[in-house]
């Protein structure tokens, strides 16, 4: 009976022996596997929109301005920009926007009575991957420069032609 005791511990101590070797073929074949196969997985990349130019085209006080908005992979369905938030001195705006299927795409937004010279910055949201930065502060004159221009230039043509009617 000993000699069976002997035979059963030597089983067992070879049974461990292929359960070691199983185990690290095993192992080494799952990092084998996880090295071959992360050239082939691609990182998760969350597509968020950028407001790239905010244009100031008031016009009169009238406050208008032109977003330039990049936001790749566009689909009308269900990935598209649905919100634009502007800010104006501290006042947040919120404005809805159609799907698009461009990118870049461009949006005119009014922002109303316009008093003094505020500084506009806007954002982007995607309905899937959420809000974009701030963009960088423009400022939106009152009284444009280009009708101030045109204003300055017919003043000063009424005036000359007030002194060629007076020589």
């Amino acid at each position: 009976m000993e000699r069976m005791s002997e035979v059963e511990s030597m089983s067992r101590s070879d049974g461990k022996l292929v359960t070691r070797r199983v185990f690290l073929r095993s192992a080494s074949l799952a990092a084998f596997s996880v090295v071959a196969l992360s050239g082939f997985i691609k990182g998760a990349e969350a597509n968020i929109p950028t407001v790239l130019q905010v244009e100031n085209i008031s016009q009169d006080s009238m406050g208008k301005i032109r977003l330039q908005v990049s936001h790749a992979n566009p689909s009308r369905c269900c990935h598209y920009v649905d919100l634009v938030e502007v800010d104006v001195n501290g006042q947040v705006r919120q404005f809805t926007l159609q799907p698009q299927d461009s990118d870049p795409f461009t949006v005119e937004l009014d922002l109303g009575q316009v008093q003094g010279t505020p500084n506009v910055r806007a954002r982007a949201h995607c309905n899937t991957h959420g809000w974009s930065d701030w963009s960088n502060q423009v400022p939106v004159p009152e009284f444009p420069a280009t009708a101030m221009a045109v204003f300055m230039a017919l003043a000063a043509s009424l005036f000359m032609i007030k002194n060629a009617k007076k020589n």
